[in-house]
This record gives structure tokens, sequence and C-alpha cells, in this order.
């Protein structure tokens, strides 16, 4: 069952879409990992001052918002691991699409000259 290009051509667009959007989530996830970042050396700069150094209690907050920081930043690298992955894909499927649709039409102008040719040759000859 071969596809006309004008289905390919949808086919393509969608894909397109779907990978800008793993693009954007990857830009997301990005983001959320700097955050997390500047959390952490905000903390971590809190806990290196002196004066806030004796305080047993911030240094238990601190401590625990830390911990919380890092399960973030694991789940976050999981998330975008998996995320790349599917980006990967994705570009990949795009490029397979692109292929495939610049190929459809090819083969659709090679037909529509044929059919051309077959009636000039009709009228000429027939």
């Amino acid at each position: 069952m071969a596809r006309n290009s004008h289905e390919i051509e949808r086919l393509f667009r969608m894909q397109k879409q779907i990978f800008l959007f793993s693009s954007w989530l990857l830009q997301k996830l990005d983001a959320q990992v700097y955050q997390l970042s500047e959390k952490e050396r905000r903390i971590l700069l809190a806990l290196s001052n002196g004066d806030l150094a004796q305080h047993d209690r911030f240094i238990a907050n601190a401590a625990e918002r830390l911990r919380r920081i890092i399960e973030e930043m694991a789940r976050l690298s999981e998330a975008r691991s998996r995320v790349n992955s599917e980006f990967d894909r994705q570009r990949m499927m795009l490029k397979l699409m692109a292929e495939r649709l610049a190929k459809m039409r090819g083969e659709e102008l090679r037909a529509e000259e044929e059919r051309d040719l077959m009636d000039l040759l009709e009228r000429r000859f027939g």
C-alpha cells in the first residue's frame, strides 16, 4: 500500500513536532538541574561561613535540603537520560521520514513526467 507524498509530509510534520517537544523537554530539564545546582551552591556557601557553622539546627536543615537536592538531581539526571534517548530516536526518525518524503516526491515527479510523455506520444503518434 503505497502512500502519497502528502500523507508522508503530514507524518513528517507530526514527527517534527514530536522532535521539537523533546528538545523543549531537554531544555526544561537542563534549567531544573541548573536551579538545583545553584541552591546546592548557596547552601554549601552558607555552611562554609564561620558564623552559621555554629548553629546545629541550621546545619541539620541545610543537610536535609542538600539531601533532597541531590535526590532531585538524580531523578532529573535519569529523566534527562531517558528524554535524551528519545530525542535521539526522534531525530533519527525525522531524518528517515525526510529521506522517505524526498524519495516519494521523486517517484511522483517521475511518474508524472512519464504520464506527460505518454500523453504527448499519444497525441503525436496516436
